[in-house]
């Protein structure tokens, strides 16, 4: 049986996650009482000549074209036969493969379970070598990550997990997954090099893990596909206002986030006051999203481990604090966000791919004919959009299971098939060919269109194990900087703060 570590079973893992952020939110909160008991909200007016609506015409933010050079009709439905007269470097056979059997486990039940399930089935159809994959679900990630715990207890563990790259740095501390490099590079079995380039770089990095000691790199996984959290924005309303493109620098967001909350401060209606800008909503992507676009980051460059205290991040924070004190962005956790985006209470809101269908009904609902538009975190120097999402990993076995769990994985991320299954999440595709089987989405869904247009705006999330514990804690520091109580001088210690807990984080999580 594999190494495993008795300490990460689940509930001790649970103990310790919630020790970490009680732990954060007692120092944020005390760091409010100490430094300014008696302080009190104060918004700042808004400056009328700077919210003026404007005819002049700001250039819509132009993504990077992604072409990849392949097209519907250049690929055959089904793989190529790998080409065995080149020795392959893994020393196996596709006689070796002949009535294989390998597990696969995912957290998805119901219709997305139903259609993973679906593609799969079909590689057990046609696969020339008689592999045969079996499935199984779960209800999200949290109950998959305790099901492989167990089972690499009991050394029961499936043949192939889809899961986030920060558990796959877990689990790989107790060696129960294996390094793809030789798979990827192999003549025979592997991608060759203008596969692994159709691969987006910023997902394809994600997966590929050093040893700090040598140097050395291993890849832990192969991208399935990404979510990401984007802006959503009323470009309706927005015209109206007097904006005729989206922002496309944090300056613009500013203007336009202002000159909506000035519009609802005129309507005489006081239940609304305080609302119409952005409306801030507790999401860890919604701050690591504008530390991106303000050239923050999270990784610090000369150490392991992460890194806050910079001048990116603490320009980001006084950013968002600066929108709140002037009155543009606005907090309401008892709110539904979609609802107050579809009625017009706000100009912005932070949402991810998954929020698109239920965002669109929530306009169905209101009754709204508002053209709405997916965006990026403006920025100064290069859009961004929060990527997040699982890759597929295979665990130690024995050479013939690996190999067979291997070519799973590639059946799943071949274009026409990973057209099938990002459809159904409507999310983005891992590799660049995919996209030229997704060409008739605008039609029906005009977001998920403009999200894909985003692509080259990826920044990916970090991929460190205790990444599962500190993207929560972001949401707890998003909650303390938007705390009328909490002022902007305040920024450099809470910074500092953020920096302590997350070397904590970081050294305990593993």
């Amino acid at each position: 049986m594999h190494k495993f570590i008795d300490s990460w079973l689940p509930n001790r893992y649970l103990t310790l996650f919630y020790g970490i952020t009680l732990g954060l939110a007692l120092i944020l909160a005390l760091l409010a009482i100490i430094l300014h008991v008696n302080a009190t909200p104060a918004l700042v007016d808004i400056p009328a000549t700077q919210l003026e609506p404007t005819n002049a015409v700001i250039p819509a933010h132009k993504s990077t074209q992604i072409q990849s050079k392949n097209t519907p009709t250049s690929l055959p439905a089904i793989p190529p036969t790998p080409n065995e007269q080149t020795p392959s470097t893994l020393g196996m056979t596709a006689a070796e493969l002949a009535g294989v059997q390998v597990s696969l486990w995912h957290p998805w039940t119901g219709a997305e379970g139903e259609a993973l399930g679906n593609i799969l089935d079909e590689f057990n159809r046609t696969n020339q070598w008689g592999i045969t994959v079996q499935t199984r679900g779960f209800e999200g990630f949290g109950r998959l990550d305790e099901a492989v715990e167990s089972a690499l207890l009991a050394n029961t563990q499936p043949d192939v997990i889809v899961d986030y790259g920060y558990q796959a740095n877990h689990w790989d501390v107790v060696e129960a997954l294996v390094d793809m490099s030789p798979y990827v590079d192999d003549p025979v079995w592997g991608f060759s090099n203008d596969e692994q380039a159709d691969f987006l770089p910023a997902f394809w990095d994600e997966d590929i893990v050093m040893d700090n000691n040598t140097g050395q790199t291993r890849r832990l996984g192969i991208p399935f596909y990404r979510s990401a959290y984007v802006l959503f924005y009323n470009h309706s309303w927005a015209q109206e206002l007097g904006f005729p493109q989206p922002p496309i620098t944090a300056e613009d967001f500013r203007v336009r986030a202002c000159a909506a909350a000035r519009f609802i401060s005129k309507q005489g209606d006081k239940s609304n006051l305080g609302q119409g800008g952005w409306l801030v909503t507790p999401q860890p992507g919604v701050l690591a999203g504008w530390i991106n676009a303000f050239g923050g980051g999270f990784i610090d460059p000369n150490a392991p481990g992460y890194l806050f205290s910079t001048p990116g991040t603490k320009q980001a924070f006084e950013y968002l604090k600066g929108l709140q004190n002037s009155g543009c962005a606005w907090t309401d956790h008892a709110l539904d966000s979609q609802n107050e985006f579809a009625n017009r209470h706000t100009l912005f809101v932070v949402g991810s791919l998954f929020d698109i269908p239920t965002q669109r009904e929530a306009f169905n609902q209101a009754g709204s004919g508002d053209e709405w538009m997916i965006i990026p975190f403006p920025s100064s120097d290069q859009p961004v959009v929060d990527a997040y999402g699982p890759s597929l990993l295979i665990t130690r076995s024995n050479p013939a299971k690996q190999l067979a769990a291997w070519l799973v994985i590639k059946w799943l991320v071949y274009p026409p098939n990973q057209s099938e299954w990002v459809k159904v999440q409507e999310t983005f595709p891992s590799r660049l060919s995919t996209l030229d089987y997704l060409t008739e989405t605008g039609a029906d869904n005009p977001q998920w269109a403009q999200a894909l247009e985003l692509l080259p705006d990826a920044r990916s999330e970090p991929t460190l194990s205790s990444w599962k514990v500190m993207r929560w804690a972001l949401e707890d520091v998003m909650t303390q900087l938007f705390d009328p109580q909490f002022e902007s001088d305040q920024i450099p210690l809470l910074l500092e703060k953020l920096d302590s807990v997350a070397d904590e984080i970081y050294s305990q999580v593993y």
